[in-house]
């Protein structure tokens, strides 16, 4: 968890964030749209810029791992500064990732779609790094996982960390709010099967 996430561009909100972002995604390919993004795609993040001004911008989600092909996109929000891998970038560089909803699979294989009940917008925290990819350089994130909501628990032990709108400056910009934020308790969501 969370292994797939729904980024509907019929959300206007989302819309504006990939409008945004598609212009710099030469030799990119940002999977937004209809369906699942997976992990190691190109997708749209928010981060603070230089003037401490929330922007969209791109990131790969995952990060690469020590050995061939493996990917890191998850990181458990109760030991992310014990780990060396992700201590620095929590601390220095969390964004967020604005999707519809996410998605996990029940005992029957049932894939199911947890979005909130007003089909608002989700915003997930994370974090992102520049990390050397062959030739160049990549951004690359990570989502940020906690403990269930009860409305999540029956399906998954684990949920994204869920950040509310008005949170998401303070999440991006000040670590000790942060901090505390890893221990919040989780919303109530809905929950639909997914096509």
């Amino acid at each position: 968890m969370c292994g797939r996430y729904f980024f509907d561009l019929s959300s206007n909100e989302l819309k504006n964030y990939y409008d945004q972002v598609a212009p710099n995604a030469t030799n990119k390919h940002v999977r937004v749209g209809y369906n699942e993004i997976f992990p190691s795609n190109h997708v749209v993040t928010l981060a603070l810029n230089q003037e401490s001004k929330i922007v969209p911008g791109i990131t790969r989600w995952g990060f690469e791992g020590f050995k061939k092909g493996q990917l890191m996109i998850n990181a458990r929000s109760e030991t992310v500064e014990e780990k060396k891998t992700f201590s620095k970038h929590f601390k220095e560089t969390r964004c967020v990732f604005p999707m519809s909803g996410f998605y996990e699979w029940n005992q029957e294989k049932q894939k199911i779609l947890f979005s909130t009940e007003d089909n608002d917008l989700l915003y997930v925290g994370g974090f992102y790094r520049i990390h050397k990819n062959g030739a160049g350089f990549e951004t690359e994130s990570v989502i940020m996982t906690t403990t269930p909501s009860k409305s999540v628990e029956p399906i998954h032990d684990r949920m994204p960390l869920i950040i509310k709108k008005n949170d998401i400056n303070s999440w991006l910009s000040d670590i000790e709010f942060a901090r505390n934020y890893l221990s919040t308790d989780m919303p109530e969501l809905a929950l639909s099967d997914a096509q």
